[in-house]
């Protein structure tokens, strides 16, 4: 976990000093510069880093200023990886310097070892008093910095293992925080993709207090500008309002990936600041839950870029994560593909220029032909470069993002040095230039969550209609492979994909999927609402799409009303509420009540009319 040197700036406070050690967490830099706080592999490595991220061009430095406690010859490490070297790739691509008080401090660093380690940097003379830190990047390949980490005793060595739960054990200044409990919420909602914000911003217009928990600082999940997934699945006209507020947050974009400005990050945080009822906790990470027996009491959550660590208790939560991360915590019914499954995807995007841009190839690169991979045709890289199929799709997760970026810089030095391509003059990319590559991935398939039904294909080929069918799917099965004719250029890690369609579904009617498929069959008040809901590997397929996630935590929003107003729990409101959930599902999405009292009155009103 990343726990700063101190409060807000990651200064540290006298009480905390022991053995003049101190560390101080990366993403927690007052000025990042041109590096980017990557919060995405916390779940395998352990922490939010900072990486820099420049398309081969070195970004601007970070800095931070730190209180050093007192006068002394201080060691220094920082925690890093040679991620090239990891991927068995000669040579270094992500190297950085590390500068205190502008005097660079030893030679190069992100060059020693193939997994997260403590590279030591050197030794440093300090004086008690300020001291500003600089991160310098050489590369431009998204070098990358965990935590920098002082000390001047002699006999110190760094703890080996450096996640997030055991640095809360540290005896080391900055460590470990106290821990703020907030207010209590009737709904917690761990993740802010259109699952997420479905979830929150409908149970807030019932009447419920939700607080919104996102580890970036964007809206939208992969159908945010970081990832740029245009929202896919049709809004068919259905009983259930549900599609109303995914039509008030859903993208402009007009292919995937796009411009940034197409997926509207800005209007979807808008709408969601609107709603009073919700607390939002952007750039905020969940890593753990508190049991009270069976049911979850609280999430433990951390403010990246502060280190501040918060207990938020709740009544009910929802896991929007993706990856099912709060049901995992939480003990529940899990299942995952061995492999095979749906890999991430790092797109990216090219430009013409005026001018001609140079693209120095590296030792790192993958020598890629122009039958290695398909032409990025309309300047951008789409879907289907994604990995991933075998690798485990949360241990592995980091590695994976670092292959496809691999492969994109391969096959771009490609394109600028080696290759016509598709016919055209070998002159023709002259003037070309990257402009745009996600380096945080979209990811398509981690484990399902189990609940009272696991929609299976046989369901949806025979057209099984359940008492409790709510959510319009209308995505065929679509499901990844690795595209065959791609697999000679990296075979133990293709980097292309296709889609195997099955068209058992009318994309204008829909399938409907029931509501015993959102929530956990054996974590009481724990509801789901994305990719990581109860369904089959085939059935995955259909209903994994951002407008089809949107509406499930809509519809998932309005029964934690009906449950908080009836002091009752998920299952029981299929058993016993069901008509009065139906009732709320049919509502407008912008129906509204300030109070559960209205909410209450209203209910009432319409069964005493039936």
């Amino acid at each position: 976990m990343k726990l700063s040197a101190v409060p807000l700036l990651g200064l540290l406070s006298a009480s905390h000093i022991h053995a003049a050690s101190f560390l101080v967490e990366a993403e927690q830099f007052s000025d990042y510069g041109g590096w980017n706080a990557d919060t995405e592999f916390i779940e395998s490595m352990g922490s939010p880093y900072l990486i820099a991220h420049g398309l081969g061009e070195p970004v601007a430095p970070a800095s931070t200023t730190v209180q050093v406690p007192e006068d002394g010859e201080y060691k220094v490490w920082v925690r890093t990886v040679d991620w090239t070297r990891r991927l068995g790739r000669p040579g270094s691509a992500g190297t950085f310097t590390l500068s205190i008080n502008g005097e660079k401090l030893g030679e190069a660093l992100g060059n020693e070892k193939p997994e997260w380690h403590w590279q030591l940097v050197g030794s440093s003379q300090l004086k008690k008093g300020e001291a500003k830190l600089s991160l310098n990047d050489l590369t431009g390949y998204d070098g990358r910095v965990d935590t920098i980490l002082f000390s001047s005793d002699k006999d110190f060595t760094p703890p080996e293992n450096a996640g997030i739960h055991e640095r809360l054990k540290w005896d080391i200044a900055g460590s470990s925080q106290p821990i703020e409990e907030t207010e209590k919420f009737d709904l917690v909602v761990v993740g802010g993709g259109y699952g997420g914000l479905g979830a929150s911003i409908s149970a807030a217009r019932m009447g419920l207090k939700v607080a919104l928990i996102q580890n970036r600082d964007v809206l939208g999940g992969n159908g945010s500008s970081e990832v740029r997934v245009w929202a896919m699945g049709n809004l068919p006209p259905s009983e259930y309002k549900l599609a109303d507020i995914i039509e008030e947050i859903q993208d402009e974009a007009s292919k995937s990936p796009a411009p940034a400005e197409e997926f509207v990050d800005d209007k979807k945080e808008q709408v969601v600041r609107a709603e009073k009822n919700i607390t939002l906790f952007l750039g905020n990470h969940a890593y753990g839950v508190n049991m009270n027996e069976d049911k979850i009491a609280s999430v433990d959550v951390l403010e990246v870029k502060t280190g501040k660590l918060r207990k938020v208790p709740g009544t009910l939560f929802v896991d929007c994560t993706g990856h099912g991360f709060i049901g995992q915590w939480a003990g529940a019914d899990i299942v995952m593909e061995e492999g095979g499954r749906m890999g991430m995807s790092n797109m990216w995007m090219w430009e013409n220029t005026d001018s001609p841009q140079a693209f120095k190839e590296q030792d790192w690169m993958l020598k890629f032909g122009e039958d290695d991979f398909p032409y990025p045709r309309e300047f951008h890289a789409q879907w289907f470069w994604e990995s991933g199929f075998d690798s485990h799709p949360i241990d592995e997760l980091e590695t994976t993002r670092d292959y496809n970026l691999l492969a994109n810089f391969s096959a771009w030095n490609a394109i600028k040095n080696y290759s016509a391509f598709a016919g055209r003059d070998p002159n023709s990319h002259a003037n070309a230039k990257l402009s745009w590559m996600a380096y945080i991935g979209g990811t398509r398939e981690t484990q399902q969550i189990l609940g009272d039904v696991v929609l299976n294909f046989e369901d949806i080929e025979k057209a099984k209609i359940y008492d409790d069918a709510l959510v319009l799917t209308t995505w065929s099965i679509d499901l990844h492979e690795p595209e065959e004719k791609y697999i000679h250029a990296l075979p133990e890690h293709p980097f292309i994909s296709k889609a195997i369609h099955r068209r058992l579904i009318d994309r204008n009617v829909g399938y409907p999927v029931p509501y015993r498929c959102l929530y956990s069959r054996n974590v009481p008040n724990l509801f789901t609402a994305g990719r990581n809901i109860s369904v089959t590997r085939d059935a995955l397929g259909t209903i994994r799409v951002m407008k089809t996630i949107g509406m499930m935590g809509v519809g998932v929003g309005r029964v934690a009303a009906l449950c908080v107003l009836e002091d009752c729990l998920p299952r029981d409101v299929y058993e016993k509420h069901l008509d009065d959930a139906k009732l709320l599902w049919r509502q407008p999405g912008d129906k509204r009540f300030e109070k559960l009292d209205e909410l209450r009155g209203f209910i009432k009103k319409s069964s005493d009319k039936n």
